[in-house]
């Protein structure tokens, strides 16, 4: 079995007094799909905004395998000048 290409460990986020992720472990391997289902505000996409880099967690470890990379779609991306959500995703694999 091939190492993880990302891992959380016990990862810790407040915002404000309200902590959103306490101690959140999530392993991804190549190969492997992942599908968050959830309540809204239960901190789905500040998980994978820590896991892509774009959210410092205040606790907790995260590794990205080197030579993995790790790409992030918005919720709402601003698709002006693209035709289709393909050529948006393409353009920011570039």
């Amino acid at each position: 079995m091939s190492p993880p290409l990302l891992t959380l460990q016990n990862i810790h986020l407040t915002f404000g007094v309200t902590p959103l992720l306490d101690g959140a472990d999530l392993q991804v391997a190549e190969g492997e799909r992942l599908c968050l289902v959830g309540r809204n505000g239960s901190g789905k996409s500040t998980l994978m905004k820590v896991a892509a880099g774009l959210v410092e967690a205040d606790e907790g470890d995260r590794f990205i395998h080197p030579g993995a990379t790790i790409r992030y779609l918005e919720q709402e991306p601003d698709l002006a000048g693209f035709t289709t959500l393909r050529d948006y995703v393409v353009a920011g694999l570039a």
